[in-house]
């Protein structure tokens, strides 16, 4: 839909690649009868895709809920209506905090509905690593039946798990793994609190022991400047030859051409990857020539119940702006203490939309 500038309409729109390019609905629920019953708040989606949005695109808007396009200043140019932008995921390395603040646009995500899912890919990846998963399926395909059954796997039973990050997923993650009798669980995670990790029964050290001591390690951190390209040759160097590495949070977490040299050259086992430096991957990566690494589209934890978890939560905050509350999971905390953020709430709180809900 195209959305017009309506003082009495409280106006929500969602990116346009929760379309598929005939404009049909990608995923079958994301939360949208949550507006029934409020006919004061118009809803739709984006009629255009862009990676990037233009002001034009969101100046009409009080609620963006956004899937992949970036958010930067430029986006924002001369955008004074819009209140709050609602992330799917709990990845926001795609919005200018900053600028979000500085026009008094809250940024919130949906950490909740992406833990399970996550943490289970990651279950997913573990044991399909383990048991060469992916290489035997291509081994029989290829006529290569005994071949397939000499490449001997290994099982999670009594190994060590590391992880780098200790967050909601992480936490999930290793609640799922411990039915299979890992041995120790070991975090670094230079924010994580001692009680934390008793809660978790988690060793916290530092990233040499974890890489040095795992045999799985799992990338479970956010993109920030003080983690883009944590892992490098030096990182990989220390892990044990008969280890793999799991990435399902940002691909640039990773420094991607270490990790293909470590891979080429033996110097661990493998790597599962359902993110990369570049996305789409490049069809010349070096990667996609390896059969020790699994490669997944930054999708591997989509499922039905994800959407309809995050399209849930992302509108019940859209919900809660229309009603002059913040909502929750705000990222870019400061903008609730702005004045500019609080008018905003403060005159939904008051219109006759608000009334209604």
């Amino acid at each position: 839909m195209s959305f017009r500038r309506e003082q009495d309409r409280f106006q929500v729109g969602f990116s346009a690649d929760f379309l598929n390019e005939t404009g049909k609905p990608v995923f079958p629920d994301i939360g949208l009868a949550l507006f029934d019953g409020h006919p004061e708040i118009a809803h739709g989606f984006l009629p255009e895709y862009r990676a990037e949005y233009g002001p034009e695109q969101v100046r009409d808007l009080d609620v963006l809920i956004s899937l992949k396009p970036r958010v930067t200043a430029g986006s924002l140019e001369g955008v004074e209506r819009l209140c709050a932008i609602g992330r799917c995921g709990v990845g926001y390395d795609n919005v200018d905090l900053a600028a979000c603040t500085a026009r008094d646009i809250a940024v919130f995500i949906t950490p909740t509905a992406v833990m399970r899912p996550v943490a289970e890919s990651i279950v997913l990846f573990v044991l399909a690593l383990s048991h060469n998963l992916v290489l035997k399926d291509r081994w029989v395909r290829q006529g290569r039946w005994t071949e397939s059954t000499r490449q001997l796997g290994t099982e999670p039973r009594d190994r060590v798990v590391g992880t780098i990050g200790l967050g909601n997923i992480a936490g999930e993650a290793i609640r799922l793994l411990r039915p299979f009798d890992i041995a120790r669980v070991l975090a670094f995670d230079p924010y994580a609190t001692a009680a934390r990790a008793r809660e978790l029964d988690v060793e916290l050290v530092d990233l040499d022991t974890v890489l040095r001591e795992s045999d799985y390690v799992l990338v479970n951190c956010a993109l920030t400047p003080e983690t883009r390209g944590l892992i490098g040759a030096r990182e990989l160097d220390k892990m044990k030859p008969e280890a793999v590495i799991v990435n399902t949070a940002r691909g640039p977490i990773i420094q991607e051409q270490a990790l293909i040299e470590a891979l080429e050259n033996g110097r661990i086992r493998g790597a599962a990857l359902d993110v990369f430096e570049k996305e789409p991957i490049p069809p010349e990566s070096r990667l996609l020539t390896l059969d020790n690494v699994i490669l997944t589209s930054h999708s591997v934890a989509w499922t039905v119940e994800l959407f309809r978890d995050m399209g849930s939560m992302d509108c019940q905050g859209a919900l809660a702006v229309a009603r002059g509350e913040a909502p929750l999971h705000v990222v870019n905390r400061e903008v609730l203490d702005r004045p500019g953020f609080r008018a905003k709430l403060e005159a939904y709180g008051k219109s006759r939309a608000a009334a209604a809900l």
